[in-house]
């Protein structure tokens, strides 16, 4: 399925305003809505968010069905299928305390690939987009640049890593995995938000980047633009991603994979 450049113009301007209306937040804390799992919270930010960019979304493909983080959503989309995978801040932990590492990511899949995604870090007024077969791209600030992984082998990697922090018994496989990973590159970040650092392996500012377990909207954007920017997104043992489901990640350049591959697997 190919996304009109009509509609993926829209589809970024939906995602665009509604970032930047989260610069405008504020006394987030006050109400707070805990969710399942360990410190899972979402903001009346992230809920109204979502609400607003369903309703646009929906008026630009009116067709695509709509797997969400907010809200009792079917993750069960048919083959051939379109959906969009919405989550309305990826990084609500950072949000809540004022840093500056969050985004609005929308992704068009089409049973269960991404062909279309986008990703919004309003703070720093950071656009990553990408449409299947017309490599990715990145726009700050209004000027636009076609953006590719970088060519680092692990030992001068920059890697970073994901927490799976609302289930924390992935804990000690996490950190095991993360200080193996420091011993064999450059060094390790943890930022974050999963959308924000796959996209920084495809700009070229990460070289690797691991989760133990995410949910669709926290990749399925973020998927399209680094493989369009020449890198890999695969499970941590190698096999294809389903964006309908949650599963591990990880994101690389080629020249770090494979010496990524056989650290991260040597642990046990």
């Amino acid at each position: 399925m190919k996304i009109e450049t009509e509609k993926r113009e829209k589809i970024i301007a939906a995602v665009t305003d509604a970032g930047r209306g989260l610069l405008s937040a504020h006394d987030i804390e006050s109400h707070l809505k805990v969710k399942p799992g360990d410190a899972n919270f979402a903001t009346e930010w992230d809920i109204e968010t979502q609400r607003v960019l369903c309703e646009r979304l929906h008026d630009i493909i009116p067709s695509a069905r709509f797997i969400v983080e907010e809200g009792d959503t079917s993750d069960e989309v048919a083959d051939g299928e379109a959906a969009f995978i919405i989550d309305p801040i990826d990084g609500t932990t950072n949000f809540i305390h004022g840093l500056s590492h969050s985004a609005v990511c929308v992704a068009v899949a089409v049973g269960g690939v991404p062909v279309f995604g986008c990703v919004y870090n309003p703070f720093l007024d950071e656009l990553f987009y990408a449409h299947a077969g017309e490599g990715a791209y990145m726009c700050k600030k209004g000027v636009t640049s076609k953006i590719h992984v970088s060519e680092r082998t692990l030992p001068d990697a920059l890697a970073a890593f994901g927490t799976t922090p609302y289930e924390r018994q992935y804990a000690d496989a996490t950190f095991a995995r993360a200080k193996a990973l420091f011993l064999s590159c450059r060094e390790v970040r943890r930022e974050g938000s999963a959308a924000l650092d796959i996209c920084y392996v495809a700009a070229g500012r990460y070289d690797v980047y691991f989760e133990m377990k995410i949910s669709p909207w926290d990749f399925a954007a973020a998927e399209v633009i680094i493989k369009e920017a020449g890198g890999m997104l695969t499970r941590l043992d190698g096999e294809e991603i389903d964006a309908r489901r949650p599963t591990s990640v990880l994101a690389t350049n080629v020249a770090a994979r494979e010496e990524a591959v056989r650290v991260l697997g040597s642990v046990e």
